[in-house]
């Protein structure tokens, strides 16, 4: 195929598809079903080209699912099938691409990138490899993947020149696009596997057009959605005008499609020559008016679907359809059975409620009432014949001196036995409870109110739960009443002495989420002591949270993959102050080590 002349006219426009896809992986076959739909609808709508999500043909994040041999192949295979079905539209499909080892690599083992494939008329007509790798955060391509080396590589579709970039290539201030567009890119296609937290959406917004002002290129941005472990992805595509203007923003957590006219950067000088993808021009345009963009959610709307998106899809892509779950009758419990309910459906969804001898009644009667108001269905399980029989087990081995401490957490974990119980024999996932407040100091108890196989809050902020607990209420009587002005109870245990969640909320999120140090959180006016304890009980409470069950992230810096601390770690530089919060269960202020210490 030759060149097209570069005298012909050059569209005013090119007519840009795109398609938020669902982001499932392993699923090849079923990516693949789903991208060829996509393109008989583009083919459909006379569009020019059609960008689709990063690793769009195999999921994401892949880990070392790419290290797999016959992964590879499969792709590959999917992927010549998937050209073979291209017409005129351009498709550019998220998938791997095996490469050639650079020196220094494992020769035994090829090398695989993250790429995006050119799809046209029957063939694969390119292919652009990804340069820039995170490895932050959450994300750990370079493990996995080879770098591309082709930075500046620009695709003449018809009269337009495009460039291709993936992702983190859009987000270093001076990658691919920046190369791209100095090359005379018309357009910048980026494919995107980007990942919820709260103001992702605005911050991704804000990026794309920065990139189009910084070089005066328009910015397609397409984005995956659905839920992969702890990772929630959004969709929320954009597509921006030159001047960085927003010319369409796509619906969030659910898939979509849209077609528009992109007005294009005035023709460059070339540097290079392009590779040819489609040779056909189209007639002369004028770009006509982009369609309206669905509404934006609010913060709290974003993180509730989020919460929703990722219960729902953990649930149903590890083979199961209801879940069950305590409940207390407080804070905790309920917002998870309300994102449960909305997740799976109030038929899916078994509370059973665990009084053991001592509970308050009105724990009880809110667990009911919560039940109630949301469908789900309820069940009351005595403990106390339970509690009676573990405790006379343990005589002959620690008599009758359990410390009230071991006692109450023993009644803990008695309830996570038996809910574990009723899930494995009804087939159904437990969801576990726990909030980001608890998880960051160790207060939860281990294998206890921790047992589970997702934990839905994992990183909401107690504080935050009342929010959501509120916006969810406005939607629909869910979430009691009773339940919402009820004091929190988890952190007033006798041998923890913490600040109120209104203060230790927002000493974790400057510790964890900001990565402040100890001396700038005072500064923010809290208590030394108080902060210094803190930082030492965040830091030791790794050993509970690496056998914790993962959750939704919403936050910006969540623990798992986020953060990474070692388990046995001697750096204590705080550990008088930890000692003046952890008390002894004999009220002698001696400190409980956390974790236990030989």
């Amino acid at each position: 195929m030759t060149e097209t002349d570069p005298t012909s006219p050059r569209p005013e426009a090119l007519r840009v598809a795109g398609a938020q896809l669902e982001n499932v992986v392993g699923d090849i076959q079923g990516n693949c079903h789903r991208i060829l739909d996509a393109m008989r609808w583009a083919e459909g709508e006379r569009a020019d080209v059609l960008v689709l999500p990063e690793l769009a043909l195999t999921g994401y994040p892949l880990d070392d699912l790419a290290l797999r041999p016959e992964f590879v192949d499969s792709a590959l295979s999917a992927l010549s099938e998937l050209a073979r079905h291209s017409g005129r539209t351009t498709t550019v499909v998220g998938t791997i691409d095996a490469v050639r080892p650079r020196r220094g690599r494992d020769s035994r083992r090829r090398a695989v990138s993250i790429a995006a494939a050119l799809l046209s008329d029957g063939e694969v007509r390119g292919i652009y490899h990804k340069v820039l790798l995170p490895n932050y955060e959450v994300f750990d391509e370079a493990r996995n993947f080879a770098a591309g080396r082709r930075p500046s590589a620009l695709w003449r579709i018809g009269g337009t020149v495009a460039g291709v970039s993936i992702c983190e290539d859009l987000w270093s201030g001076d990658g691919p696009p920046e190369a791209q567009a100095a090359s005379g890119a018309q357009v910048l296609l980026v494919p995107n596997a980007s990942p919820f937290h709260r103001g992702k959406a605005e911050g991704r917004r804000a990026l794309a057009a920065a990139v189009a002002r910084r070089n005066g290129v328009p910015v397609v941005y397409v984005n995956c959605v659905g839920g992969q472990d702890e990772l929630v992805f959004d969709g929320g595509s954009i597509v921006v005008d030159g001047d960085g203007n927003l010319l369409f923003r796509a619906a969030q957590f659910e898939p979509a499609r849209f077609c528009l006219d992109v007005p294009l950067a005035r023709p460059r000088p070339l540097r290079g020559r392009p590779d040819v993808v489609h040779a056909r021009v189209g007639a002369l345009r004028a770009p006509e008016p982009p369609p309206a963009s669905p509404p934006q959610a609010g913060e709290l709307e974003q993180v509730w679907q989020a919460l929703v998106v990722g219960t729902r899809d953990f649930t149903h892509r590890n083979g199961a359809s209801a879940a069950v779950l305590g409940l207390s009758g407080g804070i905790d419990s309920a917002v998870t059975a309300a994102v449960a309910a909305d997740a799976l459906g109030p038929e899916n969804v078994l509370g059973i409620s665990m009084p053991s001898p001592g509970t308050p009644d009105v724990e009880v009667a809110n667990a009911r009432r919560l039940a109630a108001d949301l469908g789900i269905a309820s069940e009351i399980v005595d403990m106390a014949p339970v509690l009676t029989a573990l405790v006379a087990g343990l005589d002959s081995v620690l008599g009758d001196s359990l410390t009230e401490r071991t006692e109450e957490e023993l009644h803990a974990r008695a309830r996570g036995a038996m809910l574990l119980a009723i899930a494995d024999e009804l087939g159904r996932l437990l969801l576990a409870t726990g909030n980001k407040s608890e998880l960051s100091v160790g207060s939860a108890v281990l294998y206890g109110d921790m047992a589970g196989g997702f934990a839905p809050i994992r990183d909401c902020p107690k504080t935050l739960l009342y929010e959501l607990a509120r916006h969810r209420n406005a939607r629909g009587r869910a979430i009691p009443e009773a339940v919402l002005e009820r004091p929190p109870t988890a952190l007033n245990q006798e041998w923890l002495d913490l600040p109120p969640y209104e203060i230790l909320d927002p000493i974790v999120e400057r510790y964890v989420e900001e990565g402040g140090g100890p001396e700038g959180i005072i500064a923010a006016g809290f208590d030394r002591a108080t902060v210094r304890g803190v930082l030492q009980l965040i830091d030791d409470a790794e050993f509970e949270r690496r056998q914790a069950p993962p959750g939704v992230k919403i936050t910006a810096r969540a623990f798992g993959k986020d953060r990474r601390m070692p388990i046995a770690n001697s750096w204590r530089p705080f550990a008088a102050e930890e000692e003046e919060l952890v008390a002894s269960p004999d009220g002698t202020g001696a400190a409980i080590p956390t974790p236990p210490r030989a």
